[in-house]
């Protein structure tokens, strides 16, 4: 009897204790429902992080990565470069929104500046290898670790004049006249000035000698990323720069009219392998500034892009304006290719002349004078340079063609943009001297710009014109 009692209890008390289960189990689905929808419904109300991650307004390097791995080059120095030379890459922000009609000149402007960074970057280089070079003799090896692995010239040259403080005023001067300063007719200077002094000599004299080995730099690629849906949707350009001893003798035979025409790439080569890109139009985009080209052969020539963003608008502009507006282009264009090849011929006997030094010294003076940063970041350097040399340049160069003009809409923004392409080759030259052999396009048609609010994200990169 017992024992059926204590059964029937743990029965009932089985049958009460089941209930709630089965219950549960019966709306456990909409219970998750509910709460997966009332969870949606707070992050909805939920405002985003008020920090942006890096990813959202920096692609990185990704694609300029993959451009140098298709071609099998790298940073830096190495064989596998185009003429064995060294390669760097800068990049620039477009300062105008896709949308907008100033785009297409913001594009070039940031093509530009991305060229004088990276030609900034390789006159700090050289100048930072001469200035340790330079201040390990002045100093007797005194330089700091710190200092010495440094890839600032500004800092070299704060360091070197931190040290020369330090000396007597006859160390001093001695070192002034090691930079090439005439110490012997200075007014009464105290301490601080002589260091100033110091400074702006020991920057000037080690970018004056850079100066003198920056020659042979050509443009050999141009990689373009533009629009998406990020809060940074501008986009930015970036160029592939080389410098190569190989290319310097293009660029004083392209100087001095001193040729080997049986070492040419003949112009007919040249205008069949330009050919199918300008019936494309769009990859012209792509090509900027001076670029040396090399057949398999071993025969060479000179290409250099030039290009301008026609600001055309609909029912904007009267048939004048329009007039006036395309023509001004055009001529930008043709004066940027012919002054890509100027720049290309005058690099290194502009680098190396004394006007060129003293007209650098007073930019220098400047910079100090004015806390501007030209001394202190790569593309700084390079305005800086490339202002003193556009001052001393007086190239006369014989030779030089015109072998293609070309225009095209860029179909990511439906910006018009036109160029011209010219050519320079031994065999130009030496036709235009009247010199005698020694042994040894039509424009792409153009489309309607339509306005968007938003510019899908792009990228498009080109490569070098010639084969390496």
């Amino acid at each position: 009897m017992a024992f059926r009692k204590t059964l029937l209890s743990l029965l009932i008390a089985g049958t009460v204790s089941l209930a709630p289960a089965f219950s549960t189990s019966a709306f456990a689905n909409e219970d998750v429902s509910e709460q997966a929808q009332a969870a949606e419904k707070d992050a909805r109300k939920t405002p985003p992080s008020p920090f942006m991650a890096v990813a959202e307004v920096d692609s990185g390097n990704e694609k300029v990565e993959e451009f140098l791995e298709a071609r099998g080059w790298v940073r830096g120095e190495s064989a596998q470069n185009p003429g064995g030379g060294t390669l760097v890459v800068a990049s620039q922000a477009i300062s105008a929104d896709p949308t907008s009609i100033s785009f297409s000149e913001a594009r070039i402007l940031a093509t530009e500046e991305a060229f004088l960074q990276a030609m900034g970057e390789l006159v700090s280089q050289d100048a930072v290898t001469v200035g340790v070079s330079m201040a390990d003799r002045f100093l007797k090896d005194d330089l700091p670790e710190d200092v010495r692995d440094t890839t600032s010239l500004d800092a070299l040259g704060k360091a070197v004049a931190g040290r020369a403080a330090e000396l007597t005023i006859q160390g001093m001067n001695a070192l002034l006249e090691e930079l090439g300063a005439d110490a012997s007719g200075l007014p009464e200077m105290n301490v601080a000035e002589r260091k100033n002094m110091i400074y702006d000599e020991f920057v000037t004299e080690t970018t004056w000698q850079a100066m003198g080995q920056l020659s042979g730099v050509g443009v050999f690629g141009v990689i373009e990323e533009v629009g998406g849906d990020g809060p940074v949707n501008n986009g930015r350009m970036s160029i592939v720069v080389v410098k190569a001893n190989r290319f310097s003798e293009f660029g004083r035979q392209l100087r001095t009219g001193d040729v080997a025409p049986g070492q040419a790439i003949p112009v007919d080569d040249i205008r069949a392998r330009l050919k199918p890109q300008l019936k494309e139009g769009v990859p012209m985009l792509g090509y900027f500034g001076a670029q040396p080209v090399v057949d398999a052969e071993g025969r060479y020539g000179l290409l250099s892009f030039g290009m301008a963003g026609p600001q055309l608008t609909r029912g904007t502009l009267d048939e004048f304006e329009i007039t006036a507006e395309l023509e001004a282009s055009k001529e930008i264009a043709k004066l940027m290719a012919d002054g890509w090849l100027a720049q290309f011929a005058s690099m290194t006997v502009q680098g190396q002349k004394e006007s060129t030094k003293r007209k650098l010294n007073q930019k220098v003076k400047e910079t100090r004078g004015n806390g501007r940063t030209e001394i202190k970041t790569s593309q700084g350097i390079g305005k800086m340079v490339n202002n003193v040399l556009e001052s001393e340049a007086n190239a006369r160069l014989k030779g030089v063609q015109t072998i293609a003009e070309w225009n095209a809409v860029d179909p990511a923004t439906g910006h018009p943009y036109l160029g011209f392409v010219k050519y320079w080759s031994p065999q130009t030259s030496a036709k235009a001297q009247g010199l005698k052999k020694k042994p040894a396009a039509k424009p792409a048609a153009s489309g309607s710009a339509s306005k968007q609010s938003e510019t899908k994200r792009t990228t498009r990169s080109t490569g070098s014109f010639g084969e390496w």
